[in-house]
């Protein structure tokens, strides 16, 4: 996977065709995936295949067999994590945390 990061993850993130984004929110439209979530997994797939396409990627670990990422998982799983640190992402296009209240 090739390394990427500030203005160049932001820049994947923008240039991120609008009809990707719309097809991952309504992917699993009962989760209200935001723009935010669609746009990174979409980085996430970039950085991994040089295009946003899928909805899946296996993440390479020791021992030859992989272990898969789906996007719902993944969504959801840093959603959890979020609010356990008592964090709310900001909207896109804005980046960082706030406090949850």
């Amino acid at each position: 996977m090739k390394q990427y990061a500030g203005e160049e993850i932001i820049r994947i993130m923008r240039d991120m065709p609008p009809a990707l984004v719309d097809g991952l929110r309504e992917a699993a439209p009962e989760h209200r995936i935001t723009e935010y979530e669609a746009r990174w997994w979409g980085f996430l797939q970039f950085a991994r295949t040089d295009g946003y396409e899928g909805l899946e990627f296996v993440i390479p670990v020791s021992g030859g067999v992989g272990a898969p990422q789906t996007f719902l998982d993944y969504v959801l799983s840093v959603r959890g994590a979020d609010m356990r640190a008592g964090l709310v992402r900001r909207t896109w296009p804005e980046t960082g945390f706030d406090k949850a209240a």
